[in-house]
């Protein structure tokens, strides 16, 4: 299914796999213990080396 989007669509997708994983560990370090603060700077540090990631990869 992935194969068959067009690829600003496939970045869109992968841009948001990269936010719900960064988000999903927040509440991981929340629930161990963490400040509230976990949640969203995981999220942005999650967005932040995703796009490094993608213009290494040569994505736009």
């Amino acid at each position: 299914m992935y194969d068959s989007l067009s690829e600003p669509m496939r970045m869109l997708v992968s841009r948001l796999a990269v936010l719900v994983a960064g988000a999903l560990v927040g509440v991981a370090i929340y629930g161990l213990g963490g400040g509230v603060l976990a949640v969203p700077l995981a999220a942005v540090g999650a967005i932040v080396i995703g796009e490094v990631v993608f213009l290494a990869a040569g994505g736009d």
